[in-house]
């Protein structure tokens, strides 16, 4: 599919992408930019890519080259790596967040977004660098690609093809709708989680506190061992959507506050209620799809 594929970050999500491409045999030769030599030699010893080069020259001679670095690493990267990208290449990215990334191609670098497909799989996890990569992470995943109106519609039938023989179900929707969604779904959970976390911490019994935790606790607050410098970034960069969300939360907070304050058992067991229905028929509806995908396999 591809001669040369170039993955800047070769993380959870990158270094999964760059393993799945090399099973499947969808690229010829792999190239990761890293940001340490340790990180470098980690990937290399891995065997998740041919080649680690500098950023200019891994791109010279690239068919696709994805972003997979934090959000607000990505336009100093796409400015250095611009002068030196083929004009046939594809670029696409693996990033949370969509209109402020648009934004920002379109004021420094507008030239790149005929070749920018922006992308977003739905496939992260708490644990981040080259050693939390595996295969077939994306596998029944959802992958959102965000519609431009200057990208090459050629170029972003690739990249859906890309995805699509990896195993994920490829969804189309704007910059906005996708940063509302995501704050609300993803973004958010991982604010509370690490606030969580940080309540415990701040309290004079903490050890206390955390030895005695049940599996519970861990369960929810699983994702906030989630990399700090990414969810900053995300936060940054998606900024209004993500405040949105946390007032619409804050006020749950109060209404459920003012029933236990209240003492009032039926009011509270219908909102407890309505929330196990919800996301019961949530999973439901997700095993749904993921079993008709396979069908269809």
């Amino acid at each position: 599919m591809f001669n040369q594929v170039t993955i800047v970050g070769t993380g959870l999500l990158g270094g999964s992408l760059a393993r799945d491409l090399r099973a499947q045999q969808l690229a010829q030769r792999l190239v990761g930019v890293c940001r340490s030599r340790e990180t470098a030699q980690e990937t290399l010893d891995a065997g998740v890519v041919d080649e680690v080069l500098p950023l200019t020259e891994a791109v010279a001679d690239a068919d696709l080259v994805v972003l997979a670095t934090p959000m607000q690493a990505m336009l100093p990267v796409i400015t250095e790596l611009q002068p030196a990208l083929p004009k046939t290449a594809i670029v696409t990215d693996v990033g949370s967040v969509k209109t402020d990334l648009y934004n920002q191609l379109a004021q420094h670098v507008p030239d790149i977004l005929p070749q920018f497909v922006l992308a977003h799989p739905i496939a992260g996890g708490e644990n981040s660098g080259v050693s939390a990569s595996k295969l077939d992470l994306f596998r029944n995943k959802h992958v959102i690609v965000t519609e431009t109106p200057e990208v090459d519609a050629h170029m972003a039938s690739v990249v859906v093809d890309l995805w699509q023989r990896l195993g994920a179900c490829v969804l189309s929707m704007s910059l906005q709708e996708h940063d509302a969604i995501f704050a609300k779904t993803s973004h958010l959970p991982h604010v509370i989680a690490f606030s969580l976390v940080n309540f415990l911490s701040h309290q004079p019994d903490r050890e206390r506190l955390f030895d005695l935790a049940a599996a519970g606790f861990y369960d929810f607050t699983r994702i906030a061992s989630s990399n700090a410098e990414m969810w900053r970034d995300i936060c940054i960069t998606n900024r209004e959507q993500v405040l949105a969300a946390l007032d619409g939360f804050h006020a749950q907070i109060d209404s459920i506050r003012d029933l236990v304050a209240n003492g009032d058992q039926d009011a509270i067991l219908d909102y407890f209620g309505a929330a196990k229905a919800a996301r019961d028929a949530g999973l439901i509806k997700r095993a749904e799809a993921i079993a008709q995908t396979q069908e269809t396999e």
